[in-house]
């Protein structure tokens, strides 16, 4: 009872849209797969998850384990086996598919004319034929193309290419952009088992390639010498020449997205496939249990605090916190995986005045991983000392050990380096010195290199320039 009222606790509208957005993107993964052996496959994934997630939770250690170290080797595998439908799926949410002006088969009436004309043809002659209207789909991985055309669309070449002695006839006719691309494909064949054995290989062929794209096919019936259109998995058989034209013109009109009004297709869309949507529905919630889950565990930590956009001029001065303590809240697993640096506050100081400043932290100003939430800062307010920042020249004083020759002197270069810090700092600084220097070793070198030491030590010196001089041994 205390995990579910966790659970309730835990919803927020933000959850809401993220299981909402995730089921989105799963049903149509799903809807897309689901007539591939991906789907089954992919069943058999999600049962394995499962599996190791009730492991997990009961404590079987050993099956855990084992799982845990299958789980990379699972996904490679998935890869593997999903490239296809990957590389469709990808190639379907590209949005440069819908910026293409011109649709693909957006054929003339002339042309529209021309395919009724073959199509009646064929069927008065029975001669089978199937022919392939590509839309934006792909279609690449999924056929075989026999002998590449590329030739005018025409009644005359269509049924050339199907007559029985002609070479390619033996397979589909794919089309696109109102030219004949190919013949002789080879296509998928449909695994609905509850088709009747009215439907021959042709018409397979067809409800295998609509299952898997958004293309349509016409068939001609070899025996009965019927014109059939297949689209959305659907096979219509049209007797006459004027239903069959309009028939086809309607499936190119709705490849442009010209037909259906959006009330009706919304309600279509709610009510189709809904044993489908419950399953994403079921996967996304069950991933956002295993992933986010009820944010009912709490950590303390110190984080850090970076400063950012400190206008040029401006120095803090004083002391200033580096570090605050939050208790962070989430589910279990998320906050195992928190590292350090995970979580940061970010203080913005582009309105900062010289002077003293304050500021109130929030959960705005600090940075957290995606399922984790703030529930304490301490402190929630600090305050930093600006001022301005300056820059002057002081002259460099080494520091030499051993006795300088008479005829000789001390030579710096350069002789003086610039100082940036606040204007406070820069009164306290008359010179600054070096590294001590051995005569010994100026001897043996004309200069060397040393670094430069601000004098006395605690100020607070925001930059020096150069950081090294060259200390040297001159004859008088």
């Amino acid at each position: 009872m205390q995990f579910l009222k966790d659970f309730i606790d835990s919803i927020s509208l933000a959850n809401v849209v993220d299981i909402g957005i995730i089921t989105c993107l799963l049903y149509f993964v799903l809807a897309w797969i689901q007539a591939t052996r991906a789907f089954q496959i992919l069943a058999s994934m999600i049962g394995i998850g499962l599996f190791y997630f009730v492991a997990s939770k009961l404590g079987l250690i050993l099956t855990s384990l084992l799982f845990q170290y299958l789980w990379a080797a699972i996904i490679i595998v998935l890869v593997i086996l999903f490239q296809p439908e990957i590389r469709d799926i990808l190639d379907r949410a590209s949005p440069i598919r819908y910026l293409s002006g011109r649709y693909p088969n957006d054929m003339s009436p002339d042309l529209v004319e021309e395919m009724v004309k073959a199509v009646s043809e064929l069927a008065r002659l029975r001669i089978g034929a199937l022919i392939v209207f590509r839309r934006m789909d792909r279609l690449d991985n999924l056929i075989l193309k026999g002998k590449l055309l590329d030739s005018l669309l025409s009644a005359e070449t269509l049924v050339m290419i199907f007559q029985k002695n002609s070479p390619i006839h033996d397979g589909a006719v794919l089309i696109y952009n109102e030219r004949i691309k190919a013949a002789g494909c080879i296509l998928p064949l449909s695994r609905d088992e509850a088709l009747g054995v009215r439907y021959g290989t042709r018409h397979r062929a067809a409800l295998g390639l609509t299952e898997r794209t958004d293309a349509f096919c016409v068939v001609v019936s070899e025996e009965r010498g019927e014109v059939s259109l297949v689209e959305d998995k659907e096979i219509h058989t049209y007797k006459k020449k004027g239903d069959f034209r309009q028939a086809l013109e309607g499936a190119l009109a709705r490849g442009k997205g010209l037909q259906q009004a959006a009330g009706p297709g919304v309600v279509t869309f709610l009510k189709s496939n809904w044993l489908l949507k419950l399953l994403a529905m079921a996967t996304a919630v069950l991933l956002w249990f295993v992933v986010i889950g009820p944010q009912r565990s709490e950590v303390g930590m110190s984080v850090p605090i970076q400063y950012t956009s400190l206008p040029a001029g401006m120095e803090i001065t004083g002391t200033w916190m580096d570090r605050i303590d939050v208790r962070v809240r989430g589910s279990e697993s998320g906050l195992a995986s928190l590292k350090p640096g995970s979580i940061r506050a970010v203080v913005d100081l582009s309105s900062v005045v010289t002077g003293l400043n304050f500021f109130r932290i929030t959960e705005k100003n600090l940075l957290v991983p995606p399922g984790t939430k703030i529930s304490q800062i301490r402190p929630s307010d600090l305050h930093l000392k600006i001022e301005a920042a300056s820059v002057k020249k002081v002259p460099v004083v080494p520091t030499i050990v051993g006795t300088i020759p008479e005829n000789a002197k001390i030579s710096v270069t350069p002789s003086e380096v610039r100082i940036r810090a606040s204007q406070n700092e820069l009164k306290k600084v008359k010179s600054v010195t070096t590294d001590p220097v051995q005569i010994s070793d100026l001897g043996d070198k004309r200069a060397i290199s040393v670094p430069v030491l601000v004098k006395p030590d605690g100020l607070d010196i925001d930059s020096i320039e150069p950081l090294q001089v060259s200390v040297g041994l001159e004859t008088r």
